[in-house]
């Protein structure tokens, strides 16, 4: 797929606004983990989806960051709790969890990426709302990207992130419910992606098709869920709010 310049700018520009940093936040208020989520509305409501292997069953203090407000604090939104996808197997009456998780949040919750340094505010945009409409399955010959939160540094008592964003990759092959992804450099190695696991994996259309949860230096591969795995629990959610 050929793109030209102004083309791919602007299409990394946009990935940049689709992934939400989650943190962790111990019983001190203190930063103790963070990942990567995005937003998605589905039947009238909305929600986070997060990776399960960073946002565990017996993990708690998980909130979305909303912004830096005029005092210089950050701004959370804590979702009242977080359900988990799994599969059962009737043959061996066996659950399988997945690594995907979700929390439904208020309707009218909006975030924002903000680019900030020391020295102050650049940029700010909301974070964009992905539909469930926009859910797509990846093709051999479309282009994917993903940015996610890879470093918080420490200023004062406030933790500021820095995002990065890795497009250029092509669908590989898909096992199961996991899709891979070929980097279009040499993969730096996990520690480069550290905070990563949660944040959407798009196409150039605007589609979402996974969420990043690996990756492997051998192979030039990063490993994504596909998002179409969290539909049923969504189903779900949303009937109870119809109830």
């Amino acid at each position: 797929m050929n793109l030209t310049y102004s083309e791919a700018q602007e299409w990394r520009k946009w990935i940049l606004i689709t992934s939400i940093p989650l943190v962790r936040l111990d019983e001190k208020n203190t930063l103790a983990g963070f990942a990567s989520c995005t937003m998605l509305d589905h039947a009238g409501s909305r929600f986070i989806i997060a990776s399960e292997h960073v946002v565990k069953r017996e993990s708690e203090g998980w909130a979305a960051v909303i912004q830096q407000d005029g005092n210089g604090q950050l701004e959370y939104y804590r979702p009242n709790r977080f359900t988990y996808v799994g599969e059962f197997n009737k043959s061996t009456s066996t659950l399988r969890l997945l690594d995907i998780c979700v929390a439904e949040v208020s309707a009218e919750l909006e975030t924002w990426y903000e680019y900030r340094t020391p020295r102050g505010l650049f940029d700010k945009q909301r974070h964009h709302i992905f539909k469930s409409e926009s859910i797509a399955s990846p093709v051999s010959g479309q282009i994917y990207g993903f940015s996610g939160q890879v470093r918080t540094e420490k200023h004062g008592s406030d933790a500021v992130s820095d995002m990065a964003v890795y497009p250029g990759l092509a669908y590989s092959h898909s096992e199961g419910e996991i899709h891979y992804f070929k980097l279009p450099v040499k993969h730096p190695g996990n520690e480069a992606f550290h905070g990563c696991s949660g944040a959407p994996i798009v196409d150039f259309n605007r589609n979402i098709v996974a969420l990043v949860v690996g990756g492997d230096p051998k192979t030039n591969m990063i490993k994504g869920i596909a998002i179409q795995r969290v539909l049923a629990n969504l189903n779900f959610l949303s009937s109870l709010d119809a109830a």
